[in-house]
């Protein structure tokens, strides 16, 4: 059997009222409060050999920030940045931080807030890798049913952004309890597939039903530190639907709290369970750069969206022309990490760089499942890419296909190898 050591710090990282929030490209005004501080926790792990840190925030993701924030971790540290692994919760109500697309819409970011949160979280890890005590791992799955898809199927080989369980989602939770030698509940580690976007696009700062799930957990057991990681929640929502049940409504705090409620006690119900698996395995980590690529607009299509009604649409059109008309190529190449970290065959963890279709999870789940205790598929790890659907999405069209790249001023979708080129890496990742 491995032995293994564990430590968890956590830190505040509310930023000052005032910031600009993001993820809502129509939300301009900035922030007027908060209705609950966010927080980053900070996990160590070794197995008696080189430690690793997983840190989870309370913030859109680290995008544009990972190298920086890699490399002050790493320089405080001594530990590798390839055994650091950052996961966002993807809150909406949290700090702008992209160098480009928030800058574009907002203006100057706060670096200031920005350089000294990385700092502290390089501190964090500090604490956390001094915290290591010898731990006891263990492992479980359970149901929450408080997401669903946000692509309804329109019928006609098209989408709309609507709730759906005819479309793929994902119920399912996923849990590790770390406990101390002598078997007491030190921490919960937790997975779950689902936007945090339920209040709307509010201006207080907060983290969603996130925050209200890990206080739940906490409450019953105060000894303990709660750690959610999002994942593959790109196209999964809080299932809150309208009074005629065919759209999305906007939930007050308490509905929001209410929710994560709902999801903390889905996770108490596994850890009281009689069916946690141990996890004794070695550590192991992986990493690979895979290059996906935008598909390529011609110029009369870019022509005939100059007249499109939508002002995003318009800026995305005239953008690539004016790079067309500067003999200049718009970037179509782009690094997306996948980057993995297995203990035995008990639990792997993969953390993909997007916003990925909750059916990257669902594949690897029927894949590999077998093959391991646990399988966990991060989204919104490390430097995010955006949106990633998979192949048969593509031609459906919607936001997560078509509408968040334009956005993000890409040349088109991405490329229908995408999925097969991520999937490729991440069996070679799993040793399949």
């Amino acid at each position: 059997m491995i032995h293994h050591n564990l430590g968890v710090t956590t830190i505040d990282v509310t930023p000052p009222a005032g910031i600009q929030l993001a993820g809502y490209a129509a939300r301009n005004s900035p922030s007027a409060g908060v209705y609950q501080p966010l927080r980053a926790v900070c996990i160590a792990l070794d197995d008696c050999g080189d430690p690793s840190l997983l840190i989870s925030i309370e913030w859109l993701g680290f995008y544009d920030r990972t190298v920086e924030a890699r490399e002050k971790i790493s320089a405080r540290t001594g530990v590798r940045m390839d055994r650091i692994m950052l996961s966002g919760t993807h809150t909406h109500c949290g700090p702008v931080l992209r160098r480009d697309m928030d800058t574009r819409r907002h203006g100057d970011l706060d670096e200031g807030y920005i350089d000294n949160t990385l700092d502290a979280l390089a501190d964090s890890a500090v604490k956390a890798l001094a915290a290591r005590q010898p731990a006891h791992l263990r492992v479980g799955t359970g149901w929450c049913g408080i997401s669903s898809s946000r692509r309804r199927p329109d019928g006609q080989g098209g989408v709309q952004f609507k709730p759906s369980l005819d479309a793929p989602h994902d119920h399912q939770v996923e849990v590790m309890v770390v406990e101390s030698v002598d078997g007491a509940l030190r921490h919960v580690l937790y997975n779950y597939a689902c936007h945090p976007t339920s209040a709307g696009a509010i201006l207080e700062i907060g983290g969603d039903y996130v925050t209200f799930a890990s206080d739940r957990i906490e409450a019953h057991h105060p000894s303990a530190i709660a750690c959610f990681f999002q994942g593959c929640a790109g196209d999964q929502k809080v299932d809150a639907r309208d009074d005629d049940d065919d759209g999305y409504r906007k939930l007050d705090l308490e509905e929001v709290q209410q929710r994560g409620e709902l999801l903390g006690d889905a996770v108490l119900r596994v850890i009281e369970s009689d069916d946690l698996k141990p996890v004794e395995g070695k550590l192991d980590w992986t990493q690979e750069m895979v290059e996906i690529e935008t598909d390529l607009p011609s110029r009369d299509e870019l022509q005939q969206h100059l007249t499109s009604s939508q002002a995003y649409v318009v800026e995305w059109a005239q953008h690539h022309l004016d790079l067309l008309a500067a003999g200049m190529s718009a970037q179509r190449k782009f690094d997306f990490e996948v980057q993995t970290l297995r203990i035995g065959q008990d639990l792997a963890v993969v953390g993909l760089a997007g916003e990925m279709s909750v059916e990257y999870g669902l594949h690897y789940r029927r894949q590999f499942g077998a093959d391991y205790t646990a399988l966990w598929t991060l989204g919104y790890t490390n430097e995010m890419v955006g949106y990633v659907p998979v192949q048969r999405q593509i031609s459906e069209g919607g936001y997560e296909v078509v509408d968040n790249n334009r956005r993000l001023l890409y040349t088109g979708p991405f490329a229908a190898t995408t999925e097969g080129l991520i999937n490729k890496a991440v069996a070679r990742a799993l040793g399949a």
